[in-house]
């Protein structure tokens, strides 16, 4: 149940957080040119992100801390971390090279899936964590 409570709570804050930062106010727009609103890129963040997140980061999830729990029987803060953010990159690049049909341009192009998979897995993390800490 917690990790379906992050999930869902990842999927909003990510959308927030990344609708936010494509947002282009007004008074920088160029004329003749349509920009997505706040709400159109936070709905379309949700159609792409919730599923990743469903598929590829839940199972991940659930492998990290099974193995975590083999190796030290608990799961300390900080290899759980560095893990999710190295599968949150790594699942940032299978994506990108899924959505560019396997071509991988320049580097510029590729460190932005990358910065969004770190991100998106440390968010579903420390939600997880908070939701864990706060239903005990």
């Amino acid at each position: 149940m917690n990790r379906v409570l992050a999930l869902a709570g990842s999927v909003i804050f990510f959308a927030i957080a990344f609708s936010i930062y494509s947002y282009v106010p007004e008074s920088q727009r160029e004329p003749n040119v349509y920009y997505f609103g706040f709400f159109e890129t936070f709905v379309f963040v949700m159609i792409y992100s919730g599923p990743v997140y469903l598929i590829a980061g839940l199972p991940v999830s659930l492998l990290i801390d099974q193995l975590l729990k083999k190796i030290k029987g608990r799961l300390p803060y900080l290899p759980r971390m560095t893990m999710y953010s190295i599968a949150g990159i790594i699942i940032g690049f299978l994506f990108h090279i899924w959505m560019t049909k396997n071509h991988i341009g320049s580097l510029s192009l590729v460190i932005r899936p990358l910065i969004y998979g770190f991100t998106a897995a440390n968010i579903f993390l420390h939600l997880l964590l908070l939701i864990s800490w706060y239903r005990k």
